[in-house]
């Protein structure tokens, strides 16, 4: 028989949430004097349990499964162009970076998910494959959403001051700065592992011996405050990521306008320019000179190529914008409703939005490749050249 505190952690190992050992923790503590029996029984209010597990079927077991693995696919294919374009440029390196981070992600879940056949031939081996499994997350997802929110930062200086950012962001700096923000990542949220354990324990539900997460000796020491603080930079991470992600895009778009404003003024003044010089006296050709000038005003310094490549950028930022809504609305959702949390009376709509904002995390994981493909000529070019048999129909279209 397991103890509540055991069945807790292993019921909530069954959830579809890929952060489910997190999560059991953080109810866990608050719920270590209540008894559930053998396994806690969700309350069927709003959605039921038989309806549950047919959307955990359909949609993490079935659809986040194969998003993960075209994630793995894109992702490689997005590495071996960066690789074959080089690194010279710190917009190659950071985006290698996010794409190395996807990659984790997508190879991470497709492994826990092999829970699914596993629980075709034996519950218990699915339980024990969840338990196992879960902690290779490494939580790949907030790293991403950090090195979005430098990448965006980063453009956003590109577009305001292009000249003087060119000589402070190099592409040494960037590369420093992945490391920097992937280790201190992975080292802010991993802390969460010290405090409990895997073990092996005999489960009458199953009848058969498990492997499930128990607190240790660290969490009776610091369990309290390890806990109080992976829930408080949990919601920080993402929500620090979508304010620096949504105000620089903002910025962006907004001095992207100004740029295309000032180009369209510039292009209807040419022709009344040409038409003054046929006609002013030689004294006046210093006129064709001013406007050259303008040209190069602050609003005209980013080349055709940086504005193609911020554009891009504009683009994945906003797919990140979006793959975070639905996670806001799930930690609203804790907010304004205490019971709305694993193991309480609305534990299978928790668990429900918890499918919900793993769907959107792995497209977000996914679809870049598309992006590049879309909107970058030089990554187009150098990934048909890698890859010519998927570029035939493109170049015999002449585009």
């Amino acid at each position: 028989m397991l103890s509540s505190n055991s069945t807790g952690l292993l019921e909530l190992l069954d959830s579809p949430f890929t952060a489910s050992p997190i999560e059991v923790l953080e109810d866990g503590a608050a719920n270590e004097e209540k008894t559930y029996g053998d396994v806690f029984i969700a309350s069927e209010a709003i959605i039921s349990t038989k309806a549950l597990e047919i959307i955990e079927n359909l949609v993490d077991v079935f659809l986040i499964s194969l998003l993960a693995l075209l994630g793995i696919v894109t992702n490689i294919l997005d590495l071996a162009v960066f690789t074959r374009q080089g690194f010279r440029d710190s917009v190659n390196i950071s985006l290698a970076a996010i794409a190395v981070w996807d990659l984790i992600k997508c190879v991470c879940g497709i492994t826990i998910r092999i829970y699914g056949p596993l629980g075709w031939h034996s519950r218990a081996y699915r339980y024990t494959w969840k338990s196992l499994t879960t902690p290779t997350l490494v939580f790949a997802n907030y790293v991403s959403y950090v090195l979005a929110a430098y990448v965006s930062f980063e453009r956003c200086l590109c577009v305001t001051i292009p000249f003087k950012v060119k000589s402070i962001v190099t592409p040494k700096l960037t590369f420093i700065m992945m490391i920097i923000i992937s280790v201190v990542v992975i080292a802010s949220f991993g802390v969460i592992f010290f405090i409990y354990d895997i073990t092996w324990v005999y489960s009458t539900h199953f009848n058969a011996t498990v492997a499930v997460f128990q607190f240790n000796s660290f969490h009776k020491n610091h369990g309290p405050v390890v806990i109080a603080y992976f829930n408080l930079i949990g919601i920080v991470n993402p929500i620090f990521c979508f304010i620096v992600i949504v105000t620089c895009t903002l910025i962006i778009v907004y001095q992207l306008n100004k740029m295309s404003r000032f180009r369209a003024a510039a292009t209807a003044s040419a022709p009344a320019n040409k038409s003054q010089t046929a006609t002013d006296t030689p004294t006046a050709a210093a006129g064709p000179t001013s406007t050259s000038g303008a040209n190069t005003a602050p609003g005209n310094t980013l080349s055709s190529r940086d504005r193609q490549v911020v554009k891009m950028l504009v683009v994945v930022i906003i797919v990140y914008i979006v793959a975070l809504l639905p996670r806001f609305a799930h930690y609203a959702g804790k907010f304004l409703e205490p019971d709305f949390a694993y193991l309480r009376r609305y534990h299978n709509m928790f668990t429900l939005s918890s499918y919900i904002v793993l769907l959107f995390d792995y497209i977000n994981a996914s679809v870049n490749l598309f992006i590049y493909l879309t909107m970058s000529t030089n990554f187009r070019a150098t990934f048909y050249q890698m890859f010519p048999a998927c570029g035939k129909k493109t170049v015999g279209n002449g585009t």
